[in-house]
């Protein structure tokens, strides 16, 4: 129980006021709640999208649909985007692309990466029917934190010493990675359909491209770089889900 609190009090911005003797071994444990916090996270996404359509129209819904994920989530991914893109497309050895991941400003890389992220999440939620909205906005986040596992466990960590990312993978095993990652394909398949499934496939193909570029870069993944991974592959879900609605029936 202490994990599973822990993992929601660092994923999201639900006030849970307990204090525990936290150790780095415990958000290591932790990983195998990773899929069910995004299940939250879902839920709580669509509950905004459902009631914000009621109040304020299909118009709003939405934009306040984009609005309660950042507001759960306080943005930790999208920050993790931004640095990621401001070191990565810096054009500077590895280093200095870890220096500048680590610096709290943020560069123009980083705006544009951000900005074409809630550009790609509106035009989706526009563009979905009503039959897969639901299902994209609950699993998206979901697909997001299992494949988030699967870039950690097929890839070490790139810094020599500190670093958020490091507390995860500090006393990480196989057993934990297993069981988080396969809960969270159930989730997938449980709720959403095969369909859903594929999209997550297509996802994943996206994700080992994209961690190519980072080892390439940087010889591992940091904190910055996985957050990244994770709004990655919630906008390629969603795209995948579109694709096959409107292409296989």
């Amino acid at each position: 129980m202490k994990s599973l609190i822990l993992m929601i009090q660092f994923f999201t911005r639900i006030p849970i006021k307990i204090n525990f003797d936290i150790v780095d071994e415990d958000f290591s444990k932790g990983i195998v709640y990773m899929p069910f916090v995004g299940l939250i996270i879902g839920l709580f996404n669509l509950g905004i999208y459902y009631i914000a359509q009621h109040l304020l129209g299909q118009v709003m819904a939405p934009v306040m649909c984009l609005a309660s994920n950042i507001i759960i989530t306080g943005g930790i991914h999208l920050d993790g985007l931004a640095d990621t893109c401001d070191g990565i497309f810096s054009a500077r050895d590895k280093e200095k692309m870890l220096e500048i991941m680590k610096d709290s400003r943020i560069g123009t890389n980083g705006v544009i990466a951000i900005a074409l992220d809630f550009i790609f999440r509106l035009g989706l939620l526009f563009s979905m029917p009503n039959r897969i909205i639901g299902v994209s906005i609950i699993l998206a986040p979901v697909a997001g934190k299992s494949l988030v596992l699967l870039l950690m466990g097929i890839s070490k960590y790139a810094r020599a010493k500190g670093g958020m990312g490091g507390l995860f993978y500090s006393h990480m095993s196989i057993k934990r990675l297993i069981i988080s990652i396969g809960s969270g394909i159930l989730m997938v398949l449980a709720i959403g359909s095969f369909k859903a499934f594929l999209a997550s496939i297509g996802s994943l193909i996206v994700i080992l491209l994209f961690r190519k570029i980072v080892v390439d870069k940087i010889d591992g993944m940091t904190g910055d770089t996985l957050g990244a991974a994770n709004e990655l592959t919630e906008v390629c879900f969603m795209i995948f889900v579109y694709i096959l609605e409107r292409n296989i029936f």
